[in-house]
């Protein structure tokens, strides 16, 4: 085993920097082999990855509705999710309203 408290700084993080490559390397090597094994199990019963870990296929995502729009430019709109665009931002800043640029 090393003795760690007669290393110098620069050989520490040398072999700091060698472990964590290792682990790294270790990691990914683990992980592939655990995918193997899962994709040979569910083979093995006739069935999919994804039939077995109740994986459901993506759902398509319908548009939102526009909930806010700008009184004097109807190009600018926004469904009021996410973060706020700048000209919400400084609409409401402006004094005026949230409310006031709700679609009817």
């Amino acid at each position: 085993m090393i003795d760690l408290s007669k290393l110098s700084v620069a050989e520490l993080r040398g072999l700091h920097s060698q472990i964590t490559e290792q682990i790294n390397t270790r990691e990914k090597d683990e992980i592939a082999k655990v995918q193997q094994q899962i994709v040979a199990l569910a083979q093995s019963v006739g069935m999919t990855v994804e039939q077995v870990m109740g994986f459901k296929g993506t759902k398509d995502k319908k548009p939102v509705a526009v909930r806010y729009q700008h009184p004097d430019d109807s190009s600018k709109q926004w469904t009021g999710r996410g973060h706020q665009p700048k000209w919400v931002k400084e609409f409401v800043e402006g004094g005026r309203s949230l409310e006031e640029l709700l679609v009817p």
